[in-house]
């Protein structure tokens, strides 16, 4: 790799940061882990994968959300993919959802894809959305 210095605050400069802010936006990010001891009460947003292994209390706006079997979610959920795994008690509004065996859910749930497992808790109104 060759490294071309640049005057400070030329166009070329410019250029050059523009198109790293530009990559660095394409990498994916990491998950956001919350931890099984963790309680949190307010709203959450990612644009990134969010796993719920404690206890929230509120909103959670994300790409893409995992309640693995530890967590508990009580409140309101919009997503593009859900996965749920553990409790739940709300609304949720997601493109996709994926509602596992061990799953144990109350409440409004809008969707355009729905997978449920055998064994599941499910106790809501479920409504297709358009």
């Amino acid at each position: 790799m060759k490294v071309i210095p640049l005057a400070k605050d030329s166009a070329k400069e410019k250029s050059f940061s523009k198109k790293i802010e530009v990559m660095s936006a394409n990498f994916k990010s990491t998950p956001t882990i919350l931890a099984r001891d963790l309680k949190i009460d307010g709203v959450i947003e990612s644009s990134g994968l969010i796993e719920v292994e404690g206890y929230v209390q509120g909103k959670i706006i994300s790409t893409s959300l995992i309640i693995r079997e530890e967590g508990f979610v009580e409140g309101e959920i919009i997503a593009d993919s859900l996965s749920l795994r553990g409790k739940f008690s709300g609304k949720i509004n997601a493109k996709n959802i994926t509602i596992a065996s061990k799953a144990d859910i109350s409440g409004e749930i809008e969707y355009e894809t729905l997978i449920v497992e055998d064994g599941a808790a499910i106790d809501g109104k479920f409504k297709k959305a358009k």
